[in-house]
């Protein structure tokens, strides 16, 4: 479930300045309208980023007032549905937005985005593949990665190897990936690798939980509990109250509980 908030937080952050084209002869009246157009985005944008969803729904209505035709307003209403747990009107809206336009990389993104959340892997892969193919695209790492992730559900670990390794080709530095990479390492029993990468993530966010988390469970396959329980008690420090937390307490009261752990 970290993981998947994770995404989720990309998907919101990546909400770019859609430009449209405008007439060069708009009157002093059209350009006030245009003025009130980019500011109501500009506030529900601000809204979905403090997580106030209800507010940037009505922030919104505005925009959607004055230009029905502009996608991103559509992207926008789909991230605040998501953030509303309306999934339907979520997807509803993205695919709204790709109508008006086909070519709009980032609606493609948070469509897969809501997808891997879903569960729904092949429909991910769709959207994903789309995003990853605009080799303009600013979050192509990510739309990459998650792809990785969804064939990785799939079983497919070749190939979401190979997803992960494009990824960090474009960004080598990419956090999020070296934690799914660790993730897959484990999986295949190739720990020291996984260690590596657990740290590399942590290296780059240094308040990663998840990566944390992962690193502690790598440790205990490997019969090291003193950095096991290291890791386990970062976990707690930096996310408490999450289910990441609660389960890192499990194992510190289970194994951790003998001195020197």
């Amino acid at each position: 479930m970290k993981k998947i908030l994770f995404i989720l937080l990309l998907c919101i952050v990546s909400l770019s300045c859609y430009s449209s084209t405008k007439s060069s002869k708009s009157t002093s009246g059209a350009k006030d309208k245009d003025t009130e157009f980019t500011n109501s985005k500009a506030l529900a944008v601000a809204s979905v980023r403090r997580g106030n969803f209800p507010q940037a729904l009505i922030d919104l209505e505005r925009a959607e007032e004055l230009n029905k035709k502009d996608p991103e307003v559509y992207l926008i209403k789909g991230v605040i549905y998501y953030g509303l747990k309306d999934n339907a009107l979520a997807e509803e809206n993205y695919l709204k937005s790709i109508k008006l336009d086909p070519k709009y990389t980032e609606a493609y993104y948070n469509l897969c985005g809501l997808y891997l959340f879903e569960g729904k892997n092949d429909e991910a892969i769709e959207q994903c593949s789309i995003a990853a193919s605009d080799p303009t695209y600013r979050a192509r790492a990510s739309a990459l990665t998650n792809l990785g992730i969804a064939y990785f559900r799939k079983g497919d670990v070749n190939k979401a190897k190979q997803y992960y390794d494009k990824a960090l080709e474009i960004n080598p530095a990419y956090v999020y990936t070296h934690n799914e990479l660790g993730k897959l390492y484990t999986s295949i029993g190739k720990e020291q690798d996984a260690i590596q990468e657990f740290k590399q993530a942590i290296s780059g966010f240094p308040e990663y939980a998840e990566a944390y988390f992962n690193l502690g469970i790598v440790y205990l396959k490997e019969g090291n509990k003193s950095q096991a329980c290291y890791s386990f008690r970062k976990v707690v420090e930096l996310s408490p109250n999450s289910s990441l937390g609660v389960n890192s307490n499990r194992y510190l009261n289970s194994i951790c509980s003998a001195p020197g752990y």
